[in-house]
């Protein structure tokens, strides 16, 4: 039985020894499969990514995506999984996340609760497979020593688990990771599924120390027959066994030749020779007074298998777009999974630190992850909490903790769009669920000294209103730049231009935001003078704003992506064909959004998206700029990071995947249902080095933020950026996960193409479908139940001409639309009242 180990101070004289480590060994050389042998592993396969005769991956039956090791050969960014335990659906500190990745990394960046707080096991620091040594890694024995399990064979992954499998001429090993729903405990098992019981030794890096492992020092090891626990009360994770099936418990002596510790925060565990063997993980690092305990959870025991029997997509057999589909449906319950990253652990494979919530981001992903599953009582939660960070002088900081410790006193400023994004999801929850208590719940503001006094919700909506008509440009209701717009590469270098520069994307989003919220107010409170008030106020902001757009920043047909209003009133126009400053001329994001907030007639419309096809459209999406900014790499001029950053990529590469996704809801809005699909299927890894051939290998399960040039650097980057859009440049996905994307992919694919939103007591029908995707099928939730949707699409692409639930006509209202045939609403208390609960389909006719 293992004995109890502590830190042994004599130890330290050995720190400098000089002797091999076990992780400069070879690696077990685990060899390729046959197809078959795959098959036999991860079952029947499907939508089969090869390279001549060479499967690199696929999907199976139950939905888990198999890679082979010549996939992860082939791409620059390792495969990788982020793994959580639990089902709630608002913020739990008792939340176990860990990163997993196909090169061994069987758990690492283990956290409790805040990912950036609460660390008890290393992160992987490199992709270049120099630094071996992070996180949980394993060893088998091999009859003279000891062989590291890296690169395997294959690597299998579903939302909450991993497998590899690791074949060699005398040993078929598989090794799971997994993060139930139903428990905060990971789980690491070993099987050898061929070949004779083998021993391991387990190697796990701690940074209990919140140091990531860096310091030379050894937590306190307590052992014994079935487990251990590293470290003390409060701060400490512990391991679980088979009584009796662990031989020895060391510490960092074992990864070394000479035997020899050099006092390093490792813990290892030799097991007698298994065949099957299994771990558990669980921490104690989050103290008494930051525990969150989660006050909306999913449905049912299994969060994953909730989503997947809820979101899913079939076109007819037969139809030309089948195969894209089943692709959109196949992503489907991955973007769910990273969207519950980026909402309650935010963190990506590649940003490693992470924790608090970025106020638009929250304001965007979560908000249309749970709007698509129709949790709107989790949403009226994450409101709660974003009102509680809303500054007392009535605006958001950039980004805030909603996990403790939360800071108590007041919030450093923001860019100039923040504060609209909070009232923009205000008035979305109102209009989906029509709660009125919403509006006279209590939070406080933060304060300069702390939490001030509780107020009701509606007096925070009228203390940002007030704060946004501080902030407009004087003489006018446009908002002023501030420090920025979406774009975080578009940072004001000139203080003067944070008091004259008008974004004309800021711009729409005043319009749209403050137009939502006056709808919320209507629809959840008719009756309630003090809201019919505030929506009055934010309706006339709204009108005023909307026609100086038109005033001002709508030149020879074009809206500029800026305006700089200097002393004597004249406007200069910035991405503009006119502009003669910043060397830019035409920007795709103000665009989408006017058209999306029907802030253009239906000809004005068209001559934007007649030109973003001209200028704008790349092989792999819409793009925010005809051409990237100069890079001065010196003083900068106008915009900071557009002009200083070295990094090639995200908005400075200029193709954002968000900012493509509101490309696709400006399509659906105007009705062409042809590009609008396509566009979705832009998004969507899987399949997408067939459907773009300019791109690179890139793993098919994560969110990509971006999809960037294969430049060596900015100037290589301007000089062949029209090779580029000609389709003449490889292209690579960029960073993972990490994103308010997948949450809005979720809902504009549900609301703008399938066409289904919840307003209040009615249901909204308004789909925008190709003609030859009549018969496609949607699996939806509404309410308790999950409704199965058939749509019949003959003669015309949008503008319901019948619904029915299980045959029986349904009475139906027209919408509005200035662009194109609108959709109709359906009485929804009157819909869930017909229901079964077993098999109800909904047919939407669109003829």
């Amino acid at each position: 039985m293992p004995s109890p180990l502590a830190p042994d101070p004599d130890d330290e004289e050995d720190a400098t020894a000089q002797s091999p480590s076990l992780f400069t060994g070879p690696a077990l050389p685990a060899r390729d499969l046959t197809e078959d042998e795959l098959a036999s592993l991860a079952g029947d396969l499907t939508d089969v990514e090869r390279d001549g005769e060479v499967v690199l991956s696929a999907f199976a039956g139950d939905g888990t995506h198999l890679v082979t090791a010549a996939k992860e050969r082939a791409v620059l960014r390792p495969h990788g999984h982020i793994l959580r335990t639990g089902n709630a659906l608002v913020p739990d500190s008792g939340t176990l996340t860990s990163t997993c990745w196909m090169t061994g990394g069987f758990h690492s960046q283990v956290t409790q609760g805040h990912v950036s707080r609460g660390t008890v096991v290393s992160t992987r620091r490199t992709y270049m497979g120099l630094l071996r040594a992070q996180g949980l890694r394993v060893f088998v024995a091999d009859g003279t020593g000891w062989q590291l399990l890296d690169l395997p064979s294959a690597w299998a992954v579903s939302p909450g688990s991993c497998r590899w499998w690791y074949a060699t001429d005398d040993l078929v090993l598989e090794v799971a990771a997994t993060a139930p729903t139903g428990t905060h405990e990971l789980g690491l098992a070993v099987r050898v599924l061929h070949g004779e019981p083998r021993r391991l030794l387990v190697s796990l890096h701690s940074a209990l120390g919140e140091d990531d492992g860096q310091a030379p020092a050894t937590p306190p090891v307590d052992g014994h027959a079935s487990g251990a626990t590293l470290g003390e009360p409060g701060a400490s994770l512990t391991l679980g066994w088979p009584t009796g099936s662990v031989e020895q418990v060391d510490r960092d002596g074992m990864l070394f030749a000479d035997g020899a510790s050099r006092g390093l925060p490792f813990v290892t565990l030799v097991t007698a020779p298994v065949s099957a063997w299994g771990l558990t993980l669980t921490a104690d690092v989050v103290p008494a007074d930051a525990v969150v305990e989660p006050s909306v959870r999913a449905a049912g025991d299994d969060l994953w298998d909730g989503i997947r029997a809820g979101l899913g997509l079939e076109a007819p057999q037969g139809s030309a777009r089948a195969q894209e589909v089943a692709r959109l449906d196949r992503v489907l319950p991955w973007f769910a999974h990273d969207a519950f990253v980026h909402y309650l652990s935010p963190r990506g494979l590649e940003q490693f630190t992470g924790g608090g919530w970025g106020t638009r981001d929250v304001c965007q992903g979560p908000v249309g992850l749970l709007l698509s599953l129709g949790r709107t009582d989790a949403l009226r939660e994450v409101l709660l909490l974003v009102l509680r960070a809303q500054n007392e002088r009535g605006d958001w900081p950039q980004a805030f903790d909603f996990l403790p410790p939360i800071p108590r006193n007041g919030q450093a400023g923001s860019h100039g769009d923040v504060v609209f994004w909070p009232l923009l999801a205000l008035g979305e929850y109102l209009l989906a669920s029509g709660d009125d208590s919403l509006l006279t719940a209590e939070v406080p503001f933060v304060g300069d000294d702390g939490p001030t006094q509780p107020a009701p919700a509606l007096a925070h909506a009228r203390r940002a209103l007030a704060r946004i008509r501080e902030c407009t440009v004087p003489g006018s209701p446009l908002p002023a730049y501030g420090h920025g717009d979406w774009n975080d590469s578009l940072q004001p270098a000139d203080p003067q231009l944070a008091a004259r520069l008008v974004s004309t994307w800021t711009a729409t989003l005043q319009v749209h935001a403050l137009r939502t919220l006056a709808a919320g107010l209507r629809e959840a409170a008719p009756n309630l003078a003090v809201a019919a008030e505030l929506a009055d106020d934010a309706e006339r902001l709204a009108e005023d704003t909307a026609v100086a757009m038109h005033e001002v920043l709508l030149a020879d047909g074009l809206l500029a992506g800026y305006g700089l209003v200097h002393d004597d009133g004249r406007v200069e126009h910035l991405v503009h064909p006119t502009d003669e400053r910043t060397g830019l001329t035409y920007g795709v994001l103000p665009w989408i959004h006017a058209i999306s907030a029907d802030l253009l007639t239906p000809e004005e419309a068209d001559h934007h998206l007649a030109t973003i096809r001209e200028h704008l459209l790349g092989p792999d999406g819409a793009r925010l700029f005809d051409k990237p900014a100069a890079y001065r790499g010196g003083p900068m001029e106008v915009f900071q990071r557009a002009e200083g950053s070295t990094f090639w990529g995200r908005e400075i590469g200029l193709m954002y995947t968000h900012a493509h996704l509101r490309y696709a809801e400006a399509l659906a809005r105007r009705g062409d249902a042809e590009r609008l699909f396509e566009a979705f299927c832009l998004a969507n890894p899987v399949g997408i080095t067939e459907r773009v051939p300019q791109a690179r290998p890139r793993q098919a399960t994560t969110y990509y933020s971006s999809s960037d040039g294969v430049f060596a650097d900015r100037y290589e980057a301007a000089e062949r950026y029209p090779e580029l859009m000609a389709g003449e440049v490889a292209l690579e996905g960029g960073w993972r996960v990490y994103s308010s994307g997948p949450g809005l992919f979720l809902r504009l694919l549900q609301e703008c193409v399938l066409g289904l939103r919840r307003r209040g007591d009615r249901l909204e029908v308004d789909p925008v479908l190709p003609l030859d995707l009549d018969g496609l099928t949607a699996r939806i939730p509404l309410g308790d139940s999950v409704v199965r949707v058939e749509y019949a699409v003959r003669g015309r692409t949008s503008g319901p001409s019948r619904v029915a639930l299980n045959g029986t006509e349904l009475l139906t209202s027209e919408l509005t639309n200035p662009y194109r045939p609108a959709g109709v609403s359906v009485d929804l208390p009157a819909l869930r009242a017909a229901l079964t609960g077993t098999d109800d389909v909904l047919t939407v006719e669109i003829s």
